[in-house]
């Protein structure tokens, strides 16, 4: 039997024409949740207040690699996120333009898209799915106990149980283009139910649901573990791996002990006192201080689960070879504004965490550029070398070029982000403003967050400079033509979005 020192040696060995790449989405995790925003490296760097939470493991990540300060969800829900995170588009443009359920069936990821796992696929990639899907469309094709037959006739016709937003993914184009199928479905955190074709693994059929009876976040990273091991021919050894790992954590529920670790709990987060937690000025306690100390409890597990692959990445000697990109698919409010979970344009829902490591090719640093979710596939894609495989169809940029230190034009830097909203709200999220149209064309929203970082102090046209308000309504205007938009193919509310 091979030893661990002989595989290690081996992956040390290996010379890949790529680098592997682990791609991990934490679930509803702002932007603030990160230990290291404390040190004296990163003060500053976060517009407002950092939350009181311990991360050592990405507080590592974020002193070796790029931390993104401006960062965002472009549309701050689960679905939207996966879909433009896969497709490099916005939503109206890649079919998930809200999130998959049970009586939205035509909402799900366009079949006809290049998406990143393919490309990865494509050019030579092992490719695995560790987590949740959740950009297919939901469709009645299981039997009355949630297993897979395909068809609406008997015994098909029935939805999966266990959640209305989201659907196992059956192998063909949907999957785009994954070979290892690890699907973690609904968001029962201690005892998640899982769709998987590593059938070893799961010991039922594929299509039918297994209950791996652990924490949802550990059973992941044992999967990872294992994967990265080849303990049972998961990938091929002379192939670079990507790993799409789409956690559940901190995602709610996270009320009952049951939703968290109670050790990690007790340890760092029983005994503070509320206030220590919210700290925002912004946030009502009385909201949140039921939910406060489990969320960033869950927000130490997915820490200390990411921590479990680095070491097993560095014993394998893989660490040197990988790209790590940590994100999430959303904020949260936790209180803040009187609002819990997210989807609204407020930073707490909007502000995402972003950091990229890749020592070997990335020099640490902070970075404020205003980085947008169809931006990752492109950017990902140019720090593997496979910019000429970047589809030419895409809304996002590829930012590998600045991030490497290369040349990059300035009129390449954006001026601003696009924001979708819940009830057709658009908007933009520049440096310093956040502005929003309502989806009937009246002002939803507008706030300078350098002069008002918790956003408490909503701003009329009259509030600000003549020329940011025409700069602001150009940004709008310049994102929907750019994108093709509906509005602006009927050139709605001109008194509000200045079209070029």
């Amino acid at each position: 039997m091979e030893s661990a020192t002989q595989k290690t040696e081996e992956n040390r060995q290996l010379k890949q024409a790529n680098p592997n790449v682990i791609i991990i989405v934490a679930d509803q995790m702002r932007r603030a949740s990160m230990g290291f925003w404390q040190q004296e490296k990163f003060r500053g760097a976060l517009n407002g207040r950092s939350d009181y939470v311990v991360t050592p493991n990405l507080d590592k990540l974020a002193n070796e690699g790029i931390v993104f300060t401006e960062a965002i969800s472009n549309y701050p829900l689960c679905s939207p996120f996966r879909g433009m995170l896969m497709s490099g588009m916005f939503p109206h443009n890649n079919g998930v333009t809200n999130n998959t359920r049970i009586d939205r069936p035509t909402v799900g990821l366009r079949p006809d898209i290049t998406s990143l796992t393919e490309v990865l696929n494509q050019a030579g990639y092992n490719t695995a799915l560790v987590g949740k899907g959740h950009w297919h469309n939901n469709l009645p094709l299981f039997d009355n106990h949630s297993r897979y037959v395909g068809t609406t006739v008997a015994p098909g016709g029935h939805f999966m149980k266990g959640t209305k937003y989201d659907t196992f993914i059956p192998p063909g184009p949907g999957r785009q283009g994954i070979e290892y199928w690890y699907q973690t479905l609904g968001h029962n955190h201690d005892s998640p139910m899982v769709y998987t074709n590593d059938t070893k693994r799961s010991g039922v059929p594929e299509g039918h649901p297994y209950f791996p009876k652990r924490y949802s976040a550990v059973d992941q990273a044992d999967v990872i573990i294992d994967y990265l091991n080849n303990t049972h021919q998961q990938r091929q050894v002379d192939k670079p791996f990507s790993i799409l790992w789409t956690m559940d954590p901190p995602h709610s529920p996270y009320q009952a002990m049951e939703d968290t670790d109670e050790a990690i709990y007790n340890q760092y987060y029983k005994d503070l006192p509320i206030e220590t937690l919210l700290n925002r000025p912004n946030v009502n306690i009385e909201r949140a201080k039921k939910y406060a100390r489990i969320y960033f409890s869950m927000v130490t597990i997915v820490d200390r689960e990411i921590g479990r692959i680095l070491d097993e990445l560095k014993s394998l000697g893989l660490d040197e070879n990988t790209l790590i990109v940590f994100t999430s698919d959303h904020g949260e409010m936790m209180g803040s504004h009187s609002k819990m979970t997210k989807n609204v344009f407020y930073e707490e829902s909007l502000a995402i965490p972003l950091i990229i490591h890749q020592p070997q090719k990335l020099k640490p640093q902070i970075q404020d550029l205003l980085i947008g979710v169809p931006d990752f596939m492109p950017t990902i894609l140019g720090l593997l070398d496979l910019e000429d495989k970047i589809p030419d169809s895409l809304d996002g940029l590829d930012y590998s070029p600045l991030l490497l230190n290369k040349k990059l034009g300035i009129e390449r830097l954006p001026k601003s982000s696009l924001y979708y909203g819940a009830g057709s709200k658009y908007g933009v999220k520049t440096h310093k403003y956040t502005y929003v149209v309502s989806g009937n064309g009246e002002l939803a929203a507008l706030f300078n967050n350098l002069n008002d970082p918790y956003q408490l102090t909503p701003l009329n046209f009259a509030d600000i400079p003549t020329q940011d308000v025409n700069f602001l309504k150009q940004q709008l205007g310049y994102w929907l033509k750019k994108t093709n938009h509906d509005w602006f193919k009927a050139r709605k509310y001109p008194s509000m979005i200045a079209y070029p």
